[in-house]
């Protein structure tokens, strides 16, 4: 399989592959938490209440998760690779949100979204590097 990557003066590479390796993660992780969520709150004695906790929660990990993944998988530029991997999560989450329920949308709910997409993958990115080196 052929790698697409892009070059810098420095040598290192932007390595998009494992920017969609580590999106492609994200995005399965977050169907399976949700189904999970979802069967919890179904079957258990658990509130809907929590249910904004607990979006939070898979919104979160799953970022992480794929940016680990990602980085991980570049061996290089940690950050910059865990970065793009919640960037675009986020610019995908937020355009599903906005077609599925537009209603719900807000300017405080989006900074909160892009906190927690800088911090997973700033996070994401130093802990993928961390795991390449071994």
């Amino acid at each position: 399989m052929n790698k697409i990557t892009h070059s810098s003066p420095s040598g290192d590479t932007f390595k998009v592959g494992a920017v969609i390796k580590g999106l492609i993660w994200a995005l399965v992780i977050t169907i399976f938490l949700g189904i999970v969520i979802s069967l919890l709150l179904q079957y258990t004695a658990l509130s809907e209440g929590l249910l904004n906790s607990f979006s939070t929660f898979i919104f979160f990990i799953s970022m992480f998760i794929g940016a680990t993944i990602g980085a991980r998988c570049a061996g290089c530029k940690g950050l910059l690779h865990g970065l793009s991997i919640s960037l675009v999560y986020l610019i995908l989450i937020v355009a599903i949100g906005l077609i599925w329920s537009p209603e719900t949308f807000s300017a405080g709910l989006l900074l909160k979204r892009a906190a927690y997409s800088l911090a997973s993958g700033l996070l994401g990115g130093i802990v993928g590097i961390g795991l390449s080196a071994r």
